[in-house]
């Protein structure tokens, strides 16, 4: 019996390394892409970088105010301060960039 509980605790740890090597590759690995919500903040053409308070993204980050870079500056001509936006992101974190924004009225 006591063999037995040695056995499933070594399954249980090597199981329990197996999963937190599965999530990091998840999140490393690869290049991703989330659709997003949000209001635009500032527009700076000079940096390439769009300003927008965003709901949450699943899988990336929590609701907040914060710059990302764009991936062309048209996409800085397709909006103004103030619109509200469905955005997309692209890319492997920490190099996200908006791949296409168009405005919305949710």
């Amino acid at each position: 019996l006591g063999w037995g509980y040695v056995t499933w605790g070594r399954q249980r740890d090597r199981l329990a390394t197996e999963l937190v090597a599965a999530r990091l590759a998840a999140v490393a690995g690869g290049e991703r892409e989330w659709i997003a919500w949000g209001v635009v903040r500032a527009i700076l053409p000079e940096i390439n970088v769009l300003v927008l308070t965003h709901d949450d993204i699943p899988g990336y980050m929590p609701a907040m105010t914060m710059g990302f870079r764009a991936a062309s500056p048209k996409i800085h001509e397709a909006v103004r301060v103030g619109d509200e936006v469905r955005f997309t992101l692209r890319g492997v974190v920490p190099n996200v960039v908006i791949t296409a924004i168009e405005k919305t009225s949710r």
